[in-house]
């Protein structure tokens, strides 16, 4: 678990959402948040990966899952090659497969071949959690609810709105110093999300 300054994402939100809203697109911090893992991620073929039948297969897309309520239970469907997608994109098709996977209209293709997984707990005020790895998969993200915290900053005591993020990872691939990186690297990406969009 890693806390996160988030401070520069919810400016990024608040920037962007009018304008997306009035193409019909509601942009939301998971939205943020895929495109940011998606970025790290291809850095990181190790953890966009899968391992089934004692062998390791590297993919070539980050197809991210996003963990959905239904009932009582997760449903895990996926943006294909998110590593591709503009903010916009991702947010548009995110929506889509949510209100599927919520009417009961989910395709069987939009649940199957996911790389990796995000799973929020935020909205339900969760601030640190173990989220289970959705096998084949290697690693998942845990992402915790986002708090107002004093820190410290060139010496002096400020608020900053922190987020722990969780991250479990298959040990048969993925050891503690490489999941330790990809999560700083996350960290990195979050704190200046700006990067992502030039």
């Amino acid at each position: 678990t890693r806390p996160v300054e988030v401070t520069a994402m919810k400016d990024l939100r608040a920037k962007l959402k009018d304008g997306l809203k009035e193409q019909g697109i509601k942009l939301t911090y998971n939205h943020i948040l895929m495109k940011v893992v998606a970025k790290a991620l291809t850095e990181f073929p190790d953890v966009n990966a899968s391992f089934a039948d004692n062998m390791l297969t590297r993919h070539k897309h980050v197809n991210m899952g996003l963990a959905v309520a239904k009932g009582d239970g997760l449903i895990v469907p996926n943006v294909k090659n998110c590593e591709e997608k503009s903010l916009a994109q991702i947010a548009k098709e995110t929506e889509a497969l949510i209100e599927a996977t919520r009417t009961g209209k989910l395709a069987m293709e939009d649940m199957t071949g996911g790389t990796f997984t995000i799973s929020s707990l935020g909205p339900y005020g969760i601030t640190s959690f173990s989220p289970i790895i959705n096998q084949p998969e290697l690693a998942i993200l845990g992402v915790c609810d986002m708090v107002d915290t004093p820190v410290v900053r060139n010496g002096e005591i400020v608020i900053r709105t922190m987020m722990n993020l969780s991250l479990t990872a298959d040990h048969r691939v993925i050891d503690g110093v490489m999941a330790s990186k990809f999560l700083k690297r996350i960290a990195e990406l979050l704190e200046n999300p700006y990067m992502l969009l030039v």
